[in-house]
């Protein structure tokens, strides 16, 4: 049983993480590269253009997409072999 739960847990947050670097790899097809005005190696000016320089810089889109494939394909396993409810977490 405490097996299954660590699996289970495991694939929620894999899909959770995988989610959320999807949504960072996007960022660079809906907001342009943010420009400053103050010269080279100025850095960004707030937490979202230092998000915005790290989607352009990354692999985000990647990861997430393989992070999500990942985590439905244990949370498939996992409710094929035990019956029940996918997500309940005993």
């Amino acid at each position: 049983m405490g097996g299954n739960f660590i699996k289970k847990l495991f694939g929620v947050l894999l899909v959770i993480f995988g989610v959320v670097a999807v949504l960072i790899g996007l960022i660079p097809y809906v907001i342009d590269f943010p420009y400053t005005t103050w010269g080279e190696n100025s850095g960004p000016k707030n937490y979202w253009e230092l998000i915005i320089y790290i989607a352009y810089d990354g692999w985000y889109l990647h990861f997430g997409i393989v992070m999500v494939l990942v985590g439905f394909f244990l949370l498939y396993k996992l409710r094929k072999k035990t019956p029940g409810n996918l997500i309940v977490l005993k």
